[in-house]
C-alpha cells in the first residue's frame, strides 16, 4: 500500500490517476451526464494540478505572480468557471506530461556529466610506517605515499615513486588508449590502474587535484551564461508581464464595447494565457548549452560556459603557440657544439644550471645527464633562460637574446632546430640543439579547422625564426611570429582581435596565460598545461590531441544552432496561436499545443545536443 501510495505521489503516477478521472468524465460529459462528469473533472484537476496550485500560491506570497505556475492555474480554473472544464483539465494534464518530459530530459542530460562526478575517488591507501591505511583522500597530508592496485582510481595527483603499469585516463582526456607509466612520471586523480601495482609520491592536496579541478569547472559552467541564455532570461521579465496584461485587456474591452459576450472574451483571454507561458524557451534554451557542456565533457573538451559556445562557433581567427600546443613539447638533445669545453662538461654545467627550472628544455638537458649537481645560487630570466653558480664560475644557459644581452656575438646558426647557449663567466663555452617533434594530429586538425571556415591561422612563438618556420613548413599556418616575449605575444594578439570576427588563442605555458586571458576564445591543452594557462582559459582540452579542436567547434556551433532553433521555433508558433487566439480562432486544444507541445518538441531538440556527431 505504501508503494502504491508513493507512485502515485510521484510525477508520473500523478498523470495516470489523474487520466484515470478524466477518461469517464470526457465520456460522461459527451453523453450528457454533466453533474458526474463534472466531479471526475475536478478530482482529475485536483489529483493533476495540486502540487501547481500550491507552488502558485507560494509564488503569490513571494510576490512572483508571473510565472508559468500561476498562468497555468489561472487558465484551467478560469476554464472550467466558463464552463469548458473538459479543456481546463487537458491544461494541466498536459502541463504536468510536459514537465515529466522536461524531467527526464534534464535526467538524460545530466547522465552525461554524470560519469565525471565518479573520477574523484572518496578514499585514498596510504603506506606509512604501521602499513597500508585507508584515509579520507581529503585528509592525505602533501608528500604522503598512497598506493594504488589494478581496477583502482588514482584518488590524488602524485609522480609515481615504484612500480609500473597501464593506466586509463579516458575520464580526464577523452582519449581510450591506455598509457604506460613507471617511476618519476605523474599520475593525476582520476586516472585508472590497469594491472600492476604502483606506490606514488602525492604532489597536491585532494582538493587541488586535477579531477578536484575538473568538476568545479563543470559544476560551475552553467553559472556562466550564453547570450542567448540571458537573452531568455531578460525577454521572460518584460514578455509575461505585458501578456498577463494583455490577456486582462482582452477580457474586459471588447465586452466593454459589446464586440464580444463576457465569456467568449474570458475564455478568449484564458487560451491568450496559455498559448503565452514561456517555458518552452525558458527550459529548452539552457537545456541545449547544458546539453552541449556535458556532450563536450564526454570528450575530454570542457567548456567553463554557456557563454564560449557562440563565440568560438563565429571564430575565424586561431593563434597557437608552438611548443606543447602544436608540438609535442618533448624535446630531446640532439647535438651539442663544443667552444673550448668538452661535450660532457657542457652537458653536466647545463644541466645544474637548469636545475631550478621547469621549461621542458630545461628538463630534456637534465635527462641527457646521468645526474645533476644542484647549484650554489639560481634564478631565471623571462624569455631569456637561467643563470647559476657552480664552482664559483656564474653558468649562463639560455637563447641568443641572453647572449645579446651579455654582448656576446651569436654565432651563425642555419640548423632548424632549438639552441641553446651555455656560458661560462663571460665565455661561449657550447651549443646544445634540442629538437622539438612536431604534433602528428596538428596538420589534419588545422587541416579541418579551415575547412569549418576558419580564414587565418597564426603561430605566435618566442623561438626564433628556424624554429618556427620549420614548424610551419609541415603545417598549414599563414602567418608566423617569432621570438616574442609575453607581452609581445599579447600585444600581436591584440592585433589579432581588432581585425577578426573572433580570435581563439591555443596555448599551454605560464608565459600563455594573459593571452589565454585576452583571447576572444582562450583554448588550454589541459594535460601538459600549466595551471595558471587552464584557470584563464574558457576550454579547456584535457588531452593534447589537436583534434580536439574542430570537435570543440562543431559541438559548439550544433549547440548554438539547436538553441537558435528552439528560440525561432517557440516565438514563430505562439506569436501565430497568440494572433489566432486573440481573434477567436484557436481553441484550448490549440492553445495546449503552442504552450505544451512546443515545450515538449524544443526539449526534443535540445537532447540533439547530446548526441555524438560524426
Amino acid at each position: 500500500m505504501k508503494k502504491l501510495v508513493t507512485f502515485f505521489l510521484s510525477e508520473i503516477g500523478r498523470i495516470i490517476l489523474g487520466l484515470v478521472f478524466f477518461l469517464p468524465a470526457f465520456i460522461l460529459d459527451k453523453i450528457g451526464i454533466y453533474v458526474v462528469s463534472l466531479v471526475l473533472f475536478l478530482l482529475s484537476l485536483a489529483v493533476a494540478g495540486m502540487p501547481v496550485f500550491i507552488d502558485a500560491v507560494k509564488g503569490i506570497i513571494r510576490r512572483d505572480l508571473f510565472d508559468e505556475k500561476f498562468l497555468m492555474s489561472i487558465a484551467s480554473i478560469g476554464a472550467i468557471i466558463v464552463g469548458e472544464a473538459s479543456e481546463g483539465v487537458t491544461v494541466m494534464l498536459f502541463f504536468l506530461i510536459g514537465e515529466y518530459f522536461e524531467h527526464k530530459a534534464v535526467q538524460k542530460s545530466r547522465c552525461s556529466i554524470k560519469s565525471l562526478m565518479d573520477i574523484r575517488p572518496d578514499e585514498a591507501c596510504v603506506f606509512t610506517e604501521y602499513g597500508e591505511e585507508v584515509l579520507d583522500a581529503e585528509d592525505v597530508p602533501l608528500g604522503s605515499v598512497i598506493v594504488m592496485r589494478a581496477g583502482e582510481r588514482v584518488p590524488i595527483d602524485s609522480v609515481i615513486i615504484s612500480g609500473r603499469a597501464d593506466v586509463d585516463t579516458s575520464a580526464l582526456t577523452g582519449e581510450s588508449m591506455p598509457r604506460s607509466v613507471g617511476i618519476h612520471d605523474k599520475i593525476d586523480s582520476g586516472t585508472v590502474v590497469i594491472n600492476g601495482v604502483l606506490r606514488a609520491r602525492t604532489v597536491r592536496l585532494a582538493e587541488e587535484s586535477r579531477a578536484a579541478r575538473i568538476l568545479s569547472l563543470v559544476e560551475n559552467a552553467n553559472e556562466r551564461k550564453s547570450k542567448a541564455e540571458n537573452f531568455i532570461t531578460a525577454f521572460s521579465r518584460i514578455y509575461t508581464p505585458i501578456v498577463v496584461i494583455s490577456a486582462v485587456l482582452l477580457a474586459v474591452v471588447p465586452s466593454l464595447f459589446s464586440l464580444t459576450e463576457w465569456r467568449d472574451s474570458i475564455y478568449r483571454a484564458l487560451i491568450f494565457l496559455v498559448i503565452s507561458c514561456p517555458c518552452a524557451l525558458v527550459i529548452s534554451v539552457p537545456m541545449a548549452f547544458f546539453g552541449g557542456i556535458g556532450r563536450a565533457a564526454s570528450e575530454g573538451i570542457l567548456f567553463k560556459g554557456g557563454n564560449t559556445f557562440s563565440k568560438l562557433a563565429k571564430a575565424d581567427t586561431y593563434a597557437f603557440d608552438k611548443t606543447g600546443t602544436l608540438t609535442t613539447g618533448k624535446f630531446t638533445v640532439f647535438s651539442v657544439i663544443c667552444h673550448g669545453a668538452s661535450e660532457d662538461e657542457i652537458l653536466k654545467l647545463a644541466a645544474s644550471a637548469e636545475y631550478g627550472s621547469n621549461h621542458p628544455i630545461a628538463k630534456c638537458i637534465k635527462d641527457a645527464v646521468k645526474s645533476v649537481t644542484p647549484p650554489d645560487e639560481f634564478f631565471e630570466i623571462p624569455g631569456k633562460g637561467v643563470s647559476a653558480l657552480i664552482g664559483g664560475s656564474r653558468i649562463s644557459v639560455g637563447n641568443s637574446l641572453m647572449l645579446k644581452e651579455k654582448s656576446i656575438e651569436v654565432p651563425n646558426d642555419e640548423y632548424a632546430a632549438a639552441t641553446v647557449y651555455v656560458v661560462k663567466d663571460s665565455r661561449l663555452i657550447g651549443e646544445i640543439k634540442i629538437l622539438d617533434e612536431i604534433k602528428s594530429e596538428a596538420k589534419v586538425a588545422i587541416k579541418l579547422l579551415k575547412a569549418s571556415g576558419v580564414k587565418k591561422t597564426v603561430m605566435l612563438t618566442g623561438d626564433k625564426f628556424e624554429n618556427a618556420e620549420r614548424v610551419c613548413s609541415f603545417l598549414p599556418i599563414d602567418e608566423i611570429a617569432y621570438e616574442l616575449m609575453p607581452e609581445e605575444k599579447y600585444s600581436h594578439l591584440e592585433a589579432l582581435i581588432e581585425s577578426s570576427l573572433g580570435t581563439v588563442y591555443v596555448g599551454d605555458g605560464i608565459n600563455d596565460a594573459p593571452s589565454i586571458s585576452r583571447a576572444d576564445v582562450g583554448i588550454a591543452m589541459g594535460n601538459m598545461g600549466a595551471d595558471s594557462a587552464i584557470e584563464s582559459a574558457d576550454v579547456v582540452i584535457m588531452s593534447d590531441n589537436l583534434m580536439k579542436l574542430p570537435e570543440a567547434v562543431r559541438i559548439a556551433r550544433k549547440t548554438v544552432s539547436i538553441a537558435s532553433q528552439n528560440i525561432v521555433f517557440a516565438l514563430g508558433v505562439k506569436g501565430l496561436i497568440l494572433i489566432l487566439g486573440a481573434l477567436g480562432i484557436a481553441n484550448m486544444w490549440l492553445a495546449v499545443f503552442a504552450d505544451v507541445g512546443v515545450a515538449i518538441l524544443a526539449i526534443l531538440n535540445s537532447l540533439r545536443t547530446l548526441r555524438r556527431g560524426k
